[in-house]
């Protein structure tokens, strides 16, 4: 097997499998480049996989490489260098030659594991040297034509699995609970105070939870939960300001106005709950341990629920919006939880 763990569920080439015979050693592993184009959220649970990687790799020079227009919360403080890509230009349009010229920086790597698997790192990979190429494509084809190794990864398995199912291939036993770098819920969380966090915002329109039911949620949790502030923690964007909910009938129920990054990964990682739909603000409440209740119904939930902590979805079968009451039972669930 010598540094290949799989029988099932992964490709090889034979190139890839030669190397693991022969050469390959992590201790002698001395560049890698990891690609992570993404947004907030992706960018957090990135985390994990960059400390197991360091571990792994104790003596390489790891490279996060991301884009102009997805910096907020990059992994920065996990690795030893950046490479940005030019991304969506707000003021004008970049040049293939700029993309390419750019893509060429990156330089000739041992490992590159791609944990985007975009048009982008595509080109990435095509246009870069690599003894191993990793990452975890949804189509076969793709996995073929631009990949050393591939994992198989599913809907039904949280995506931060997928990613440290990479250095699982090579041999390589992740820690759990896993490591996100972060503070730490467990030891932090204010029990004198408590509170509940609710988020209703995110990137797209379509997986925002609408502004009335939030408003309803709210004022039933807050009259269930009495012992709890009930918090509503403000997004950046217009659309996520609390102007937008309803009447607030408790007075246990307040505005949290938006902050930077670092001030709202220590405000999560002392709430006693995160309410929150299919967004960056979740994914850091997942990073911090801390418990969530996360809304669905415009996005699949199983990608992003980690199994190794309690973190409860709130759904329906047929993926219509879920009713207030239903999201309440799931916050008694997780207060009961840690009580």
């Amino acid at each position: 097997m010598k540094h290949l763990w799989f029988e099932k569920g992964a490709y090889a080439s034979k190139k890839a499998r030669s190397y693991q015979a022969n050469e390959f050693d992590p201790g002698k592993v001395k560049n890698i480049a990891v690609i992570r184009h993404a947004a907030l959220g992706d960018q957090v649970i990135t985390r994990p996989f960059l400390i197991e990687a360091r571990k792994f790799f104790p003596n390489a020079k790891i490279t996060l490489c991301a884009t102009s227009n997805y910096q907020y919360a990059m992994p920065s403080d996990l690795v030893d260098d950046v490479h940005i890509m030019p991304g969506r230009q707000s003021d004008r349009k970049v040049t293939q030659l700029e993309k390419i010229r750019k893509a060429k920086e990156l330089g000739e790597q041992d490992i590159i594991f791609d944990l985007a698997a975009t048009n982008r790192s595509y080109w990435l990979l095509a246009l870069t040297k690599a003894k191993l190429k990793i990452g975890f494509p949804y189509r076969s084809s793709v996995a073929k034509l631009l990949y050393d190794i591939a994992i198989f990864r599913s809907d039904f398995t949280p995506e931060v699995e997928s990613m440290l199912h990479m250095l699982k291939v090579l041999g390589h036993n992740p820690t759990y609970p896993l490591d996100f770098g972060y503070p730490d819920n467990r030891n932090l969380r204010d029990s004198e105070k408590p509170y509940i966090v609710y988020f209703g915002g995110a990137s797209q329109e379509r997986k925002m939870y609408p502004f009335d039911k939030l408003t309803s949620l709210m004022n039933l949790a807050a009259e269930k939960l009495p012992s709890y502030q009930h918090i509503y923690l403000e997004g950046i964007s217009e659309s996520e300001k609390a102007s937008k909910l309803g009447k607030l009938t408790s007075e246990n129920i307040n505005i949290q106005p938006s902050m930077d990054i670092e001030d709202v990964i220590s405000f999560i990682a002392k709430a006693s709950v995160v309410v929150s739909t299919d967004t960056g603000i979740r994914n850091v409440a997942i990073s911090t341990h801390t418990p969530t209740v996360g809304i669905f119904y415009a996005t699949v939930p199983f990608r992003y629920t980690p199994t190794y902590e309690k973190h409860y979805i709130s759904m329906t079968p047929n993926a219509v919006i879920p009713s207030p009451e239903s999201i309440l039972d799931n916050i008694c669930k997780a207060t009961n939880d840690i009580d």
